[in-house]
């Protein structure tokens, strides 16, 4: 965990954008930035919902009835951890949606002929005064995705709430 607090000292967009500098432009090396930048909040979230639940006294009970590790993970702390994780993936699609939309417009994503929202912004910059709508429809795709992601994440959020009462 050290080194996942080491990642968390600089800011994530900072780090995607000279991770995409130093591997060059292109969909693989983009992934391999963001991915190489989301990591660490997904192994925090994870350890820290696994020592939670771990303290709990349904682990110590499957331990007394005998289950090994590996059956106590796939049974027990999985179905905890997933609800969490896919929360914060949908939540993160947004984030990941501009940030690849951000660096395909400075040039570090994907490269012509493949279309990217972001690549799409940047190629008809020049147009704008004359055909506004070669910018407007890339932005407003954007824009829809990221609040459509963002709603499914607040969605899921409440559907995955352990907190909430049974009567609601």
């Amino acid at each position: 965990m050290r080194v996942a607090d080491g990642f968390l000292a600089f800011p994530d967009t900072i780090v995607a954008i000279v991770l995409s500098g130093l591997l060059g432009p292109g969909i693989g090396n983009l992934v391999l930035a963001i991915v190489m930048v989301k990591w660490v909040s997904y192994a925090r979230l994870v350890r820290s919902t696994v020592l939670t639940e771990v303290e709990k006294d349904y682990v110590a009970i499957a331990r007394i009835n005998g289950l090994s590790s590996s059956k106590i993970m796939r049974k027990h702390l999985f179905p905890h951890i997933v609800g969490h994780v896919l929360v914060m993936a949908t939540l993160d699609l947004g984030k990941i949606i501009l940030l690849i939309s951000a660096l395909s417009y400075i040039g570090l994503g994907a490269q012509p002929p493949t279309p990217e929202w972001g690549a799409m912004l940047n190629d008809s910059r020049p147009y704008f005064q004359s055909m506004p709508q070669l910018m407007i429809y890339p932005g407003l795709a954007i824009v829809i995705v990221v609040l459509l992601t963002n709603m499914l994440g607040d969605y899921l959020r409440d559907y995955f709430d352990v907190k909430k009462e049974v009567g609601q």
